[in-house]
């Protein structure tokens, strides 16, 4: 990681702690009752802890001296795979519906960018899009485009 783990951490920190001074100006509320700080306060609080741990984990790597991650073809045909699979679910998602694209974004991204076994690629992929479907569909009444499923 060196160098440059050590500075996108410290980034990373920076900005958690910058939304960390904005969201503690709104009114955070309680457990029971939240209010529009809240979320934000909490969030970027999670952010700065994780910041955190990248930042140690990046000044133990320099000092043992690890090696830098070199960037090579195979990576930019794996983010050109990337970014086409989601220009492809934001096209397909309003007509195939939420459940249907983002099963089929997930089985994409496991199989052909990360090439994972078709046994892990389908469960996954069915309790990703199961379990982000009860959260933001039904949990927290998001209006997601049913598609042809009409759910």
């Amino acid at each position: 990681m060196g160098k440059t783990g050590v500075i996108s951490a410290l980034t990373l920190l920076a900005l958690a702690l910058a939304a960390l001074f904005e969201a503690s100006k709104l009114p955070f509320g309680k457990l029971n009752s939240p209010q529009a700080g809240f979320f934000p306060l909490i969030l970027a609080g999670i952010l700065a802890v994780f910041s955190l741990f990248l930042l140690g984990q990046a000044i133990k790597k320099r000092q043992e001296g690890a090696s830098t991650f070199r960037i090579g073809p195979g990576i930019w045909r794996r983010i050109s795979l990337a970014m086409g699979t989601l220009l492809a679910f934001a096209l397909v998602f309003e007509s195939l519906g939420y459940i249907i694209s983002t099963f089929l974004f997930i089985v994409f991204l496991l199989r052909a960018v990360e090439r994972q076994k078709w046994s892990l690629v389908v469960v996954v992929a069915f309790f990703t899009s199961l379990a982000t479907y009860l959260v933001f569909g039904l949990l927290l009444n998001a209006p997601l485009p049913g598609g042809i499923l009409g759910l």
